[in-house]
């Protein structure tokens, strides 16, 4: 037994239960018991803070809960004998911790009771005597009570009694404390191998026995677990199919590095602890007709001594769906369970596995679009398809024009000091030379023209040339994307398959 609160209570003074039974039929006793509250109640009013109201409403709760525990205490006064079996039971438990010096000497019978022929088989198994009349009789009155003390004891985990106190699991079920607790301490290997084939053919029962629907839950919610792992980046392509594929391979490798990661070697030593403190209420809540009465004499108490009650967890109270514990567990940090789920899970693991290496199975993709200089221009790995790259061209060539009236222009000038020459030779030679300068004149004119179409068909020859080589880069720049987007899928088609044969090795 570890060291907890189970520790303290077995070396408390358990027996004051008991005597506050007998108290009842001896009147000196009981007014001891009186006294002793009565100075409670005053030492409680001192206390006291607040507005006079305040401490009246304290007072008067307290007063009530005084009496009415008083007539508690007469409820229990036919339980004598079933208080002395829990006190009983207390010191076999005290003694199997090393918290007593010896064992009770007799452990008498209490008809119907079923903790009285337990404590007696408890004790014999500590002496080595043989148990099984007293486990028999026992067995007979609460199967599952017996069964999870003589397992959360430590008394004996045989499979039998494993096996009753983890009984066959429901997917629409909640798992019980007591359960929860037997499934991790099994998991972290402090019950032994038996104990853990037995919780791990339960769990095994309940995913192989699971319909349709329910399965379909299940691998949903490891597949949502699977999504949750961090992924590397992925690409930026446009092709949804070639993501998804490049999605599901990245996600397929995280499923394996979450496989092969080592469990710990040393197990949680408080799953342990977390069992045996649910002994105490195992032991303390009484026979059925006394529990109700036990538990409200603890309400009272506490409302005398002006302190909350902490609700403490009862072995019975519900915890949560197994499925989802198992989901849990799978994913979670816990060595032992973690362990436990993934082979119980195995199957429904490498199901997530299969749908995402199907999920990378696509074909690549033949081409991709582009939009460039307000075109959209197919792209293949050998290049940009040749009409879109044609029209890509001449849709660049049409953004610079050359006006034709310009050519016309530069002949207007050059006839026109032609004309001038010509008449020149018919006229006075006064206005010869007035003729001749105007002819040269636009003659001028013209060949500054001629230089400024050449300089214009220049720039646009330089702008058209410059445009089509960054429409070309960026075309060559979506072919090599394409190639890689290609190599990666194929890439990725082949690690897949190396993923999914080292997530069978390693499940």
């Amino acid at each position: 037994m570890s060291d907890s609160a189970f520790q303290d209570w077995l070396v408390s003074d358990s027996w004051q239960d008991y005597r506050q039974q007998r108290a009842i039929r001896e009147i000196e006793s009981s007014l001891d018991g009186q006294r002793a509250e009565s100075r409670a109640l005053r030492s409680q009013l001192s206390r006291l803070q607040g507005s006079l109201e305040q401490r009246l409403s304290r007072l008067i709760r307290s007063f009530d809960a005084f009496v009415e525990l008083s007539d508690r205490r007469a409820e229990l006064a036919g339980f004598d004998e079933a208080a002395r079996v829990r006190y009983r039971m207390r010191q076999v438990l005290a003694f199997r911790a090393g918290a007593a010096a010896a064992l009770p000497a007799t452990l008498e019978d209490v008809d119907g009771y079923w903790l009285a022929p337990a404590a007696a088989a408890v004790a014999a198994i500590t002496r080595g005597d043989d148990p099984a009349a007293e486990l028999a009789r026992a067995a007979e009155r609460d199967h599952r009570r017996t069964a999870l003390l003589l397992v959360m004891s430590g008394a004996d985990v045989d499979v039998r009694w494993v096996s009753a106190a983890f009984s066959e699991l429901l997917a629409d079920t909640q798992v019980t404390v007591a359960e929860r607790a037997l499934w991790v301490a099994a998991a972290d290997g402090h019950l032994g191998d038996a104990a853990l084939e037995v919780v791990t053919a339960r769990l095994r029962a309940l995913v192989a026995g699971l319909g349709d629907e329910r399965r379909a839950d299940l691998d949903r919610w490891i597949t949502e677990r699977v999504h949750a792992q961090p992924v590397t980046r992925l690409t930026s392509s446009a092709d949804r199919r070639a993501v998804v594929a490049l999605t599901a391979a990245s996600r397929l490798a995280a499923l394996r590095d979450w496989a092969r990661e080592p469990a710990s070697p040393a197990a949680d030593s408080q799953s342990l602890a977390a069992l045996e403190a649910l002994l105490p209420g195992l032991v303390d809540e009484g026979s059925d007709e006394e529990a109700a009465t036990l538990h409200r004499i603890k309400e009272l108490r506490a409302v005398i001594d002006d302190r909350e009650i902490a609700p403490a967890a009862r072995w019975s109270d519900p915890v949560e769906l197994p499925l989802t514990l198992l989901v849990a567990d799978a994913f979670g940090e816990a060595p032992g369970p973690r362990a436990l789920a993934r082979r119980v899970l195995r199957d429904r693991v490498l199901a997530v596995g299969e749908a995402l290496r199907a999920e990378t199975d696509v074909p690549d993709p033949q081409e991709q679009s582009v939009a460039v200089e307000g075109q959209t221009v197919r792209v293949r790995t050998n290049g940009a398809a040749p009409a879109d790259l044609d029209a890509l061209h001449r849709a660049i060539e049409a953004r610079y024009p050359l006006g034709p009236s310009k050519v016309w222009q530069r002949y207007a000038w050059f006839g026109a000091a032609a004309l001038l020459l010509l008449g020149a030779l018919a006229v006075p030679l006064g206005f010869a030379v007035i003729m001749i300068i105007a002819a040269v004149v636009l003659a001028f004119v013209g060949v500054r023209r001629i230089f400024a179409d050449r300089m214009e068909a220049n720039g646009r020859n330089v702008s058209i040339s410059a445009a089509r080589e960054r429409a070309d880069k960026t075309v060559e720049q979506e072919r090599k994307s394409l190639v890689e987007l290609c190599r990666r899928l194929d890439e990725a088609r082949r690690q897949a398959l190396e993923d999914l044969a080292a997530l069978r090795t390693a499940l």
